[in-house]
């Protein structure tokens, strides 16, 4: 369970007006037990000592006290800065990387507010870089695809045909990575134009299970809608990605399913995609939705899982949902994802 945070005010200036209390009350104590000891006080009566004791214990608590006005407004200023230098690296960390700690002073506060400042900037220009990179260099790979898709045609009236579908294919590949790394920049770096439509996930599924000839799994027939709420485009690719992955490295059949669930006491819409290969290690299950991964052991010709699983982790994140491999008693293989309904 997530401990709930208190404010730094609040835990540095009570502390400081406990301190100066106790160090009031000790030292009435302590000159109390002195004059005692010493036999000050002379000829003076009791409650002549306990009037002068009492009058010096109110000294010493008025002394704290001003100091404890005093105090409030440095502690209080020094707590705001911290707090709002926590509030930019949290906003930071958590995707608004636009976001700067403010600067205020010479101090040591300001000093980590620039030094977070620059770091951010490092990292911003290191984003930048390797987002030019990609798109020139996915650009660049486009130009030759083209060629090549030109040269397999011309080639396949002079040659036998099998070689030139075998170019086909391969540049039809390199053509889908191509593709898919774009759009793994693309969600590393800003929101999708079209993030906030309501999108009815049945009639994505139906289109692409179709498309592809696979089976769509009878739904509860209720009346009511499988809606979320984010991009259509993204969420497509999810499932083509999905229907695509247990084509290629499961076995028939496959599988498309829709459910309703409630986790959290939160209603979601889980997706899932089923296929009946041989399945995959319960170890592993984490990694293979890792880019380009591929395990130890397995040949080049049976690939690897490139980036397709990738995004759809990325795309399920992104819509607030989870992404997870799993397995029945049965030997089929399950990847599903779970989203939010909408509201």
């Amino acid at each position: 369970m997530k401990r709930p945070r208190r404010g730094l005010f609040w835990v540095v200036y009570p502390t400081l007006l406990a301190s100066l209390v106790l160090v009031a009350v000790l030292g009435a104590v302590a000159w109390r037990l002195f004059a005692g000891a010493m036999g000050m006080g002379g000829g003076a009566s009791a409650g002549q000592a306990r009037q002068m004791h009492m009058h010096l214990l109110g000294m010493l608590l008025s002394v704290a006290a001003v100091v404890g006005v005093a105090a409030y407004p440095v502690v209080s200023r020094l707590t705001r800065r911290l707090e709002a230098l926590r509030l930019s690296v949290e906003a930071w960390g958590g995707g608004q990387l636009d976001r700067r700690a403010r600067v205020d002073g010479t101090d040591e506060i300001a000093a980590v507010a620039a030094s977070f400042n620059a770091a951010a900037d490092r990292t911003d220009a290191l984003l930048a870089a390797h987002k030019a990179l990609l798109a020139h260099a996915s650009h660049e790979l486009r130009s030759p695809l083209a060629r090549l898709a030109l040269a397999a045609e011309m080639l396949a009236a002079r040659t036998e045909p099998g070689l030139a579908a075998l170019v086909r294919r391969e540049i039809a590949e390199l053509d889908a990575l191509v593709e898919e790394i774009l759009l793994a920049s693309r969600l590393d770096h800003g929101p999708d134009p079209g993030e906030n439509e309501r999108v009815d996930l049945l009639a994505l599924a139906a289109e692409e299970a179709a498309r592809a000839s696979v089976r769509m799994r009878e739904v509860e027939a209720d009346g009511i809608p499988f809606e979320v709420t984010g991009s259509s485009r993204l969420l497509r690719r999810l499932i083509r990605n999905l229907i695509e992955n247990a084509l290629q490295h499961g076995a028939p059949p496959v599988e498309v399913e829709l459910a309703r669930r409630t986790i959290d006491r939160d209603a979601r819409i889980a997706i899932a995609v089923w296929d009946h290969g041989e399945g995959v290690p319960a170890a592993l299950r984490a990694r293979v939705f890792d880019p380009f991964f591929r395990p130890d052991g397995w040949s080049e010709e049976g690939g690897g899982w490139g980036l397709g699983l990738s995004l759809v982790r990325q795309i399920a994140e992104r819509h607030g949902g989870r992404a997870r491999c799993d397995a029945d008693d049965g030997g089929a293989t399950c990847f599903a994802v779970d989203v939010p309904a909408a509201r």
